[in-house]
């Protein structure tokens, strides 16, 4: 397993891992993201994952030594070396994003189109044929930045970020694709919407309706399939 740690600031360290497998990169991340809280010093207060860093935060004050750093950094490479691996594809589950594309629910569809010398309806085609893996969430509370999509979609961020874009948007930027579960500012080209509620601040337990790791695909719907998913 080949990582690199190195400090962010004087509470927290990140470990960054290099890997050509991203199936088996996400696996590593997925699985020390999770054990992370069974490891790790008092002081430890959470584990973010991105792409390919988890980034471990804790309190330097609650470490008796002259080198917070240095200890976390050792208790980190522990856990590391004991980490068994979870190959998370195995008996998934995969979740299905019904997305009404196009149109007012998808504005910048003919953008994404016209930059890659297709049509609208290839763009849907190839956004709904894929199987995507949830990398992590991150942005805005449930947000889940995609792996999976096809080159032949990317696109860049628009110039302009809007200022408001509606809760459930599917968006485009650059290679990656994603949902925004609330409605906020973003500069995602927006393909499409979704009915589904992402994010349910209500839920203490489980307000996010996606993790790390999940496996998702994206089904194309029409206007009166989403408006009789949205009022159920």
């Amino acid at each position: 397993m080949n990582y690199t740690i190195y400090p962010l600031g004087d509470s927290a360290l990140i470990a960054d891992f290099h890997s050509a497998d991203e199936e088996r990169l996400l696996n590593i991340l997925t699985s020390l993201t999770q054990a992370l809280p069974s490891f790790m010093h008092e002081s430890f207060i959470e584990a973010v994952p991105s792409y390919n860093t988890v980034t471990v935060h804790y309190d330097p004050l609650k470490i008796k030594s002259h080198s917070p750093f240095q200890l976390m950094k050792a208790a980190l490479i522990e856990s590391i070396d004991a980490l068994e691996v979870k190959e998370g594809r195995k008996n998934k589950d995969i979740v299905t994003i019904p997305v009404l594309y196009g149109n007012d629910y998808g504005p910048d569809i003919p953008f994404v189109a016209q930059h890659n010398d297709i049509s609208v309806e290839e763009v849907i085609k190839i956004h709904t044929e894929k199987l995507y893996t949830v990398a992590f969430l991150g942005f805005s509370p449930g947000f889940p930045f995609l792996r999976g999509m096809s080159s032949s979609i990317a696109a860049p961020r628009r110039q302009s970020p809007r200022i408001k874009i509606e809760e459930g948007s599917v968006g485009i930027a650059g290679s990656q694709t994603g949902v925004y579960p609330v409605s906020s500012p973003g500069g995602w080209q927006i393909i499409g919407r979704t009915p589904l509620k992402l994010f349910n601040p209500g839920d203490s337990d489980n307000p996010a309706l996606l993790s790390q790791g999940d496996l998702l695909k994206f089904r194309s719907i029409s206007k009166e399939e989403f408006h009789r998913l949205e009022e159920s």
